[in-house]
């Protein structure tokens, strides 16, 4: 059976996906409202406001390119003999999902080094973490993730249904841990052992720096278990969302925002020198806290 060309699929995606994650943004946007996990800092419109801007080029800059880059890699090296194309399924299908996840996660951590810090800035120094958080995303970096998340999983044998299926949960899970939903901790606590969750996230926007070097994941939390780089034991009330660097929203104007990218890196320090810290909590690591 031949394999549907590339702007197929990219139509089944927009037509499935979608309105899938529209749906869950709205879902999101509705729980988060009613029960908030962290308290605002700023007032909404004016994040709202900057986050959806800095959005509007980001999100075309996905779809126009990172997407179909994914897609168009996977075709065309579908027909050699590469890695994973050698696995029987389903065995194959576990393969691709888990390397792609993997891929994410180690992504996710070359961001915070100084070069893609750059970029990847622009999304830490909001103030307070919500839905919009996961969309605030200066479009360089979307641009600057072509080549390890689409050439990369083309290169292991990935197939083109699998990127994309993987990237419509990549979104979704993208959406869930950013959102300010306060879930039960006894329903988080366990769903933490497997997937990255709002409290989970929200440790790794906190100013203190060894907890934003903390839950790099994506979709699996199994990456920071297996890196050691899993921290849950951070009471949310003892979170303040953001880069020291950067505590005045009067300068994150979108202009500012999006030129950001080319001003010099500023220690991870506040304006007066004092670098936010805090006592490591007594209980283990891999355990929630409130």
């Amino acid at each position: 059976m031949s394999t549907p060309s590339s702007s197929v699929l990219l139509r089944r995606f927009d037509h499935w996906a979608g309105p899938a994650l529209a749906v869950l943004g709205l879902g999101l946007l509705l729980l988060e409202t009613r029960r908030p996990l962290r308290r605002r800092t700023r007032p909404r419109p004016e994040r709202w406001t900057r986050n959806v801007l800095l959005a509007a080029p980001s999100l075309p800059a996905m779809r126009l390119t990172l997407l179909p880059a994914m897609v168009n890699f996977a075709q065309a090296l579908a027909p050699r003999r590469l890695p994973l194309s050698r696995l029987p399924e389903p065995l194959r299908t576990a393969a691709e999902v888990l390397v792609l996840d993997y891929l994410a996660y180690t992504w996710h951590r070359l961001l915070h080094a100084p070069l893609l810090w750059r970029l990847h800035r622009v999304h830490h120094n909001d103030l307070d973490m919500d839905l919009t958080t996961a969309w605030r995303f200066h479009f360089g970096e979307m641009l600057a993730s072509i080549p390890y998340r689409a050439a990369l999983p083309a290169l292991l044998g990935v197939r083109p249904a699998t990127v994309l299926s993987y990237e419509a949960v990549f979104e979704a899970c993208t959406a869930f841990q950013h959102s300010n939903w306060r879930l039960p901790l006894a329903v988080e606590q366990p769903l933490a052992r497997l997937l990255i969750t709002p409290r989970a996230h929200g440790i790794h926007h906190s100013q203190v720096q060894r907890e934003t070097d903390s839950n790099f994941g994506v979709v699996l939390s199994l990456w920071d278990y297996l890196h050691r780089t899993l921290r849950l034991n951070v009471p949310q009330a003892e979170v303040t969302i953001g880069v020291p660097a950067y505590p005045d929203p009067a300068a994150q104007s979108v202009p500012q925002l999006l030129a950001l990218p080319l001003a010099p890196l500023l220690p991870w320090a506040r304006p007066d020198g004092s670098v936010p810290t805090r006592p490591l909590p007594p209980t283990p690591l891999t355990t929630l806290a409130e």
